[in-house]
């Protein structure tokens, strides 16, 4: 699995680069800490489930230009809460989700860059 960092408005975050199936079957589950780009090979709606995580996280979901088409903040671990039993779907059609720690904060309207594939 690759490292990358992104760039939010003027901060840089790092983050793991997830394109095959597995790394994205798995994404950030098990994990303390951490966020991670989710790369698809076509645009579609897909849906991310927090089962197995430990903190909640911002999903932003990005188009092939990369660019946000739908934000969901705050997103909780699925816990014994049966609200938190759900997947989260973009609005339209995205390329890209990136997990983000939820205690970054991101603006609807942000820039998002992915400034280098290793780091």
């Amino acid at each position: 699995m690759k490292k990358i960092k992104i760039k939010i408005n003027s901060t840089k975050i790092k983050a793991f680069h997830m394109k095959s199936f597995f790394e994205l079957m798995v994404g950030l589950m098990f994990r303390k800490e951490g966020n991670a780009l989710l790369e698809f090979k076509k645009e579609g709606k897909y849906g991310i489930w927090m089962l197995f995580m430990r903190y909640p996280l911002n999903l932003i979901f990005l188009d092939k230009n990369k660019k946000i088409v739908d934000l969901i903040k705050n997103v909780p671990p699925l816990s014994f809460n049966p609200k938190t039993w759900k997947s989260y779907y973009p609005k339209k059609k995205c390329k890209y989700v990136l997990e983000l720690d939820a205690r970054k904060r991101i603006k609807n309207n942000s820039k998002i860059s992915i400034i280098s594939l290793q780091f």
